[in-house]
């Protein structure tokens, strides 16, 4: 097992190529770009060589987001939260979140709000695929 970059969390090599292929595969088949599987305490697990950000600063954002998220979808009686849609003025970001067993979420960007419902049928798809790879990544117990 290898660890990821000083963290709670050891992946196989062989889940992360996994999981980069995925990545990779949902980039290939849409106009989707910076396309990252990050786990809900902030840490990257695999992401696209599209992406020309800061990894630290946008791994540990959406995890904030989707924790802010959850407490109002609760608050309000909405539910599980299910996704975020950010809409900026160059494009929208997408973040998916998983079932509450799932410690995991996807993010993406695109720049064509037509396709909004198109993108959000392949993602949906493409993180349904890969959860079952990512209920296989071991986290660590550890207290601070």
């Amino acid at each position: 097992m290898e660890k990821a970059k000083d963290s709670e969390i050891e992946i196989s090599q062989e889940i992360l190529d996994e999981l980069m292929r995925a990545v990779e595969q949902i980039e290939s088949s849409t106009d989707l770009e910076a396309t990252a599987i990050v786990s809900k305490t902030g840490l990257r697990i695999a992401s696209s060589e599209t992406a020309d950000v800061d990894w630290d600063i946008m791994s540990a954002s959406p995890a904030t987001l989707i924790s802010l998220g959850e407490k109002i979808s609760q608050g309000l009686h909405q539910g599980e939260l299910r996704d975020v849609v950010i809409k900026g003025a160059k494009g929208y970001t997408i973040i998916l979140v998983g079932d509450a067993d799932n410690d995991f979420m996807l993010f993406t960007n695109c720049k064509k709000g037509y396709k909004l419902g198109y993108y959000f049928h392949k993602i949906r798809k493409s993180f349904r695929e890969i959860e079952p790879v990512l209920k296989k990544i071991q986290s660590k117990n550890t207290n601070f």
